[in-house]
């Protein structure tokens, strides 16, 4: 169907003439290999992730990257430390959040990141817990369960194991596992509570949660999250947690939306299938064989928003 000459469409069209001057240019194509959607390693800023519930501000904190204590020379940046300072309870959950975009709908995409949770963590205890914790894309928690610093008798008073392991992290209700058991990657035992701590590995190094999702459409939500059950009388503001080396991964097919000819590469070829296609397509026609490969967002037309994707996607470089 061939749609009318808008001003959206003539610029769109101008814009498509630049990327083949700036293809023209370029000796060679891109292979398709997956690479990051989003990657931060919070040493220089936040870099998009955002803060909610009774979190009032986001802020980077230098933490340690093992066991060697709070005054470990081994340290990083973390986004931390989230719940510092707040008092436990029911109704105060404290979110981190990402949005992402350019996401293909249909594709699975991974998800990594260090969790570093300190000072006096409960775990399944009963009053001074639960405290849970979870992370969640678009609303689906991929992990939910409970964390604990310490056991009863040798170094909490209070009943203290947790729920997670990295075979059963996705419900906080299941068995009793007792703490320094959670599989983590590393852990500092005191003294006193202030200076306990475990850092958690998700989807990265041998044996941890590898957490993927597929994409319902071009945008997602991560969250993560620290809440309370529901019998924590009001838990002290000792407790905090940290976020490192957040990592979503996209794979070849989705970092490479714009490989129309599905040859591995995004080059000239393909653009020549784009600008064939580029706003006289229905993809809706029965008639269009084979099909719409230049449908980026699979919304049934070739237009601007497929024009973004596939500049992306061209030889992994932005024109000026």
């Amino acid at each position: 169907m061939m749609a009318s000459t808008s001003r959206s469409v003539r610029s769109s069209i101008s814009r498509l003439g630049v990327l083949a001057v700036c293809a023209a240019g370029l000796a060679a194509a891109t292979t398709c290999l997956a690479a990051p959607v989003y990657s931060n390693d919070f040493e220089t800023g936040l870099n998009g992730m955002t803060v909610g519930g009774v979190l009032l501000t986001a802020t980077r904190v230098s933490l340690p990257v093992d066991g060697g204590g709070l005054n470990s020379p081994n340290q990083s940046m973390w986004m931390g430390r989230m719940g510092f300072g707040i008092n436990k309870a029911p109704s105060s959950k404290e979110i981190v959040s990402l949005s992402l975009s350019g996401l293909q709908p249909g594709a699975t995409y991974s998800v990594a990141f260090d969790l570093l949770v300190g000072a006096s963590w409960d775990g399944a205890a009963q009053g001074y817990g639960f405290d849970l914790w979870y992370f969640a894309v678009n609303g689906t928690r991929l992990v939910d369960t409970s964390f604990s610093n310490g056991d009863q008798g040798r170094d909490f008073g209070a009943y203290s194991p947790q729920r997670y392991t990295d075979t059963t992290f996705t419900t906080p209700n299941t068995a009793d596992v007792p703490a320094f058991r959670g599989a983590e990657f590393s852990r500092r035992e005191g003294p006193g509570y202030s200076g306990y701590y475990g850092i958690y590995y998700f989807g990265h190094g041998a044996g941890n949660p590898v957490l993927t999702f597929v994409a319902s459409g071009t945008t997602a939500t991560l969250e993560w999250a620290r809440y309370s059950g529901t019998q924590n009388f009001g838990d002290s503001g000792d407790e905090y947690w940290a976020l490192d080396n957040v990592v979503v991964d996209g794979p070849a097919g989705a970092v490479c939306s714009g490989d129309l000819n599905a040859d591995g590469l995004v080059d000239d070829a393909d653009f020549q299938v784009f600008v064939g296609q580029y706003d006289i397509v229905d993809c809706s026609d029965p008639s269009m064989k084979p099909g719409c490969p230049a449908d980026l967002n699979a919304d049934g037309f070739v237009d601007d928003a497929d024009f973004v994707l596939f500049a992306a996607a061209y030889n992994q470089v932005i024109c000026p």
